[in-house]
């Protein structure tokens, strides 16, 4: 088992967790995030990331990308750091895969169908 996929979590897993108070950051490029994103996310582009990270204390962060690679080293890179971060599987491919929320950049307007009947 490697180290980004023991510290890993599925969406669904993810999306529960984030239901219960865990934050989702997203550390796409400005145009990936711009083509739509997880509801309740926060948009913290990979190459930002090291000087936005004391943003970030407090709940387990889940992390998300388009498919799971560039949020793995992330979430790594978070651990580091000493904040509790997961890694999401699949990133946004297995999210839209699993029909879960996905809001327009800058609103929390859906543009795609809850399949699991929850915000």
């Amino acid at each position: 088992m490697n180290l980004f996929s023991r510290n890993a979590v599925s969406v669904t897993d993810a999306a529960t967790a984030l239901e219960n108070g865990g934050r989702l950051i997203d550390v796409r490029t400005a145009a990936e995030w711009k083509q739509g994103r997880a509801v309740g996310a926060e948009h913290y582009p990979l190459d930002t990331l090291a000087n936005r990270m004391g943003r970030l204390d407090g709940a387990t962060v889940y992390v998300i990308c388009r498919s799971g690679n560039r949020s793995g080293r992330a979430a790594a890179m978070l651990r580091r750091a000493g904040i509790d971060a997961k890694n999401i599987r699949g990133g946004m491919l297995s999210w839209q895969r699993h029909q879960l929320p996905v809001a327009a950049a800058g609103s929390n307007r859906r543009i795609s169908k809850n399949k699991r009947g929850r915000r």
